[in-house]
């Protein structure tokens, strides 16, 4: 007996390729009203005509008939980072590009659990007299983080359970988003294309979201800004070091805390080390030296751990093929982007930094 096909499912594979109605109409030789029919519900979708679909997005027809919840851009589930003149096609596209990677994950943790020795708890920032900084600290404090900067950012969000993904959005404008649903741990979609400091921090922004805003109430931006500021750069421990703060000094403290120059001459402007007029001055010869877009010394992506190794796990210890995988993950053929995981994998679970990466029972 056929599966149904789930209308959202339809929507969610056009818009993931960018394509629209349109586009995908003529993909498959029908008519965009068709189309319509087809994403409304208002049509069941013909089996040669879910092939042509399938094919046309690069999907199997399996994905199609699944009755997972599409969680959108900053819905209480989703927040994202983005910037406002960022076209709603293409954060439409981003939108579905994350759900389905959700989906892919919520696959690949059938086979495997994540035991993690420190976990990501929702905090309610209203209990803290709104103040995001604490609650930086408290988790700093919870998850035993040594005094000075974070050494790996991303391992640090492992450890504690979270899965954090590169992703190509294949646009500068969102820088990462978060999903948290039942079920399933903190989920943290980072643009690949940005600069590795910028990364950091965006990284440390999106822990602020899952942990505080549950539910979001106020300027939840601004509060998220605070707490990674004082994840990354703990404010005891940092001002001193704005001391005589020149863009010179600020290049010297950038590896040390792996945070961008920009980063830390707002900082010490929020903790007054710095008065505004200083802080206009330091950003004017950012300015003028080319800085605010390519800043020196940039620092690395930091290479997230458990996505790859999931994958390895279903590869090397459950025997999959490529096929198999690329099937597991609702593609046609194997992704490249799929196969980069499988490169120089280990056979077993990988001890992490914190947790643990284990075969499920």
């Amino acid at each position: 007996m056929e599966k149904s096909i789930n209308p959202e499912m339809v929507i969610v594979a056009r818009e993931s390729r960018g394509m629209s109605q349109t586009d995908l109409a003529d993909a498959i030789r029908v008519s965009q009203a068709k189309v319509s029919k087809y994403e409304n519900g208002l049509l069941e979708v013909s089996p040669e005509d879910l092939e042509n679909i399938a094919s046309a997005t690069g999907y199997t027809t399996e994905f199609f008939a699944q009755t997972a919840k599409v969680y959108g851009l900053g819905s209480s589930a989703l927040f994202n980072r983005k910037q406002q003149t960022v076209p709603i096609g293409i954060q439409r596209r981003v939108q579905a590009h994350v759900n389905i990677l959700r989906m892919q994950i919520e696959r690949l943790l059938r086979g495997a659990e994540i035991e993690s020795d420190f976990s990501i708890e929702p905090i309610d920032i209203q209990s803290h007299d709104g103040d995001a900084s604490a609650i930086a600290r408290l988790v700093r404090a919870a998850w035993r983080i040594p005094t000075g900067p974070i050494k790996n950012m991303t391992s640090a969000i492992e450890s504690a359970g979270g899965v954090v993904l590169l992703c190509d959005f294949d646009v500068a404008g969102i820088d990462a988003a978060h999903l948290w649903v039942s079920g399933l741990p903190p989920l943290f979609f980072m643009n690949s294309r940005v600069p590795g400091e910028r990364h950091r921090f965006n990284l440390a922004h999106e822990l602020g979201h899952a942990i505080m805003h549950r539910y979001p109430v106020g300027d939840i931006e601004t509060e998220a800004n605070t707490f990674a500021r004082e994840f990354l750069m703990p404010a005891r421990e940092i001002e001193h070091h704005f001391d005589g703060l020149t863009v010179e000094k600020s290049i010297r403290l950038k590896p040390y805390w792996k945070v961008s120059m920009q980063a830390i001459i707002y900082h010490a402007k929020q903790l007054k080390k710095i008065t505004e007029r200083q802080y206009r001055s330091l950003f004017t010869r950012l300015s003028e030296a080319g800085y605010r877009k390519n800043e020196p010394m940039p620092l690395p992506m930091e290479e997230p751990t458990i996505a790859s190794q999931l994958v390895a796990i279903h590869r090397q210890t459950f025997g999959y093929s490529d096929a198999d995988l690329a099937k597991l993950l609702f593609h046609r053929e194997p992704d490249p982007s799929l196969l980069r995981l499988l490169e120089d994998k280990p056979a077993t679970p990988l001890r992490l930094s914190g947790g643990t990466l284990r075969i499920a029972k």
